[in-house]
């Protein structure tokens, strides 16, 4: 082989591991307003993560317009219909307010949460240590599949990144189990800032005194054992 053709060898494999190269072709429409090219910015920074770690990328933009936008991770570039993944954002002016991850896989949700953390406050946070929490949530959904939780969501945006977890098994009676991460984005200006996030959940053993009740969509009935008191009776006095 020719000094020139390992050259160029080398030059086509430099191109290959560039983000915009190796990270699907995501067709973006134009002109983009202010909030879509922070929108573009902060996926590409997901990207990056994604390929560092190796688990894939976001390729596919369902829905983008200029105050919301739905992307995926799919087989395909510019995928149609969603396979499991969906990014769900919310667009303020030039910036981002909100994103709702939600990935039916609890083991693809830690890595692509963690990418989505980091790209968040890249000089705050390590994609290492952006990867615990998430990991912890993974791993509380899988050791009790039926046992759903909900961390209660502040959405006002402040100085910091804001992280919300939740999980829905069976959500929409199609046998499917959805993990969810909730990002609240800092307000414009704010800079890096650490990650505030709920506790961590600790390791789960399942515990007898603590029976696991499987989520119903808030149909069921709770039965109260203790009698209400009659109007007219000394309690109600």
């Amino acid at each position: 082989m020719t000094s020139m053709v390992k050259r160029l060898c080398a030059l086509l494999c430099a191109l290959l591991l560039l983000p915009g190269a190796a990270l699907g072709d995501m067709i973006w429409p134009e002109p983009l307003t202010p909030g879509q090219q922070s929108l573009k910015a902060y996926v590409d920074r997901v990207n990056q993560n994604q390929s560092q770690q190796n688990r894939g990328w976001v390729n596919s933009i369902f829905e983008c317009y200029a105050t919301f936008a739905v992307l995926g991770m799919t087989t395909l570039d510019m995928a149609e219909i969603p396979e499991g993944v969906e990014l769900s954002f919310t667009l303020e002016g030039d910036h981002l307010d909100t994103l709702q991850l939600r990935v039916n896989d609890p083991t693809r949700f830690a890595n692509l949460a963690a990418s989505c953390i980091q790209a968040a406050s890249p000089t705050a946070i390590t994609l290492e240590d952006a990867l615990k929490d998430p990991t912890a949530y993974a791993n509380k959904a899988m050791k009790n599949p039926v046992n759903s939780f909900e961390d209660e969501i502040i959405d006002l945006n402040g100085m910091t990144p804001r992280v919300y977890y939740a999980y829905y098994p069976n959500q929409y009676r199609d046998g499917v189990n959805w993990l969810q991460m909730t990002l609240i984005f800092p307000l414009p200006g704010a800079g890096d800032a650490a990650v505030f996030t709920t506790e961590t959940p600790p390791p789960i053993d399942q515990d007898a005194e603590h029976p696991v009740y499987d989520y119903d969509g808030g149909t069921h009935f709770e039965i109260f054992t203790t009698p209400t008191p009659e109007p007219d009776s000394p309690a109600m006095e």
